[in-house]
């Protein structure tokens, strides 16, 4: 018998929902992509709140009746089995910090008794492009989320990788870099519309505006740079560029690619149902 799971992904500028449908095995799992959502995540705590209780009830929707669960993939830092946000000082979510959000998500929202897991983001996209995606079929696949903020995540043979060499994979965005700052300051989206001098909400057009094309290639380069030496600690077989940013990956991968060398690196190809179909698996099937 199959299982239905609502699904939310939730970054720092957008709520994505939809819902995975687990048929007998769950080989070939069915995923749909419901409306998208402003996070607003830089608001006070009640709008972010009833931000996320209004994704909450539009991915019930899609699930429809017989939904088995609610799984949330959130960016970090999170207390994932609390279910409690620990971001501080990382351009998003400030106002809800120490907050229950499974306790205040039934208060706001339709979710009612249903069981509401969490998963860390860039897991949920890195397991959700190993599973059916850019990655699928690659023994080890080093997923990197750029954002607002940047995720990374490897996985054997579709399981994330937590730790190499007691080293978490997770924490790669605190790693310092060549240019000043950390990877999550300097290299992630947030990172290239400071370069830039623009708002995040108007990256994406500046991005593709031929005055910034050297910007946009040297942040290519910075990004191959930096992950150059992890793909050799990590052992990656494929990088995987995943997160708001890579629908510009034209603009900036022959870079990256560059600057990475032999390993081959690819946009991923599922876009939000990616995370989603991720979330899902690792909160209600592994």
């Amino acid at each position: 018998m199959g299982r239905v799971i609502a699904v939310m992904d939730v970054g720092g500028t957008s709520i994505k929902t939809g819902a995975v449908r687990f048929d007998g095995g769950g080989d070939d799992p069915r995923i749909e992509v419901g409306p998208g959502l402003p996070t607003n995540s830089n608001e006070a705590a009640d709008i972010v709140l009833d931000s996320l209780a209004t994704g909450v009830d539009t991915a019930l929707d899609v699930a429809g009746r017989d939904v088995s669960g609610l799984a949330i993939a959130i960016c970090g830092p999170f207390d994932i089995d609390a279910g409690i946000s620990q971001m501080h000082g990382v351009h998003k979510f400030e106002n809800i910090f120490g907050i229950d959000l499974r306790a205040a998500l039934r208060e706001r929202s339709t979710v009612s008794g249903l069981p509401i897991r969490f998963a860390r983001d860039a897991e949920s996209a890195g397991t959700g492009e190993a599973l059916a995606g850019a990655g699928a079929g690659v023994e080890r696949v080093l997923t990197i989320t750029v954002g607002t903020g940047l995720g990374s995540c490897l996985t054997d043979h579709a399981r994330p990788v937590e730790f190499i060499d007691g080293y978490g994979v997770e924490h790669l965005a605190m790693r310092d870099t060549p240019w000043g700052g950390r990877a999550d300051d300097v290299l992630s989206a947030h990172g290239l519309a400071e370069r830039l001098g623009v708002d995040m909400t108007d990256l994406r057009s500046a991005v593709e505006d031929p005055a910034n094309a050297d910007v946009v290639s040297d942040h290519g380069t910075r990004l191959g740079t930096f992950l150059s030496p992890v793909i050799t600690e990590f052992d990656a077989h494929v990088v995987v560029i995943g997160g708001g940013f890579s629908g510009s990956f034209d603009r900036f991968g022959p870079a990256l690619q560059s600057a990475i060398g032999a390993v081959p690196v690819r946009p991923a190809s599922l876009g939000p149902a990616g995370p989603l179909l991720g979330a899902a698996q690792l909160a209600f099937r592994t």
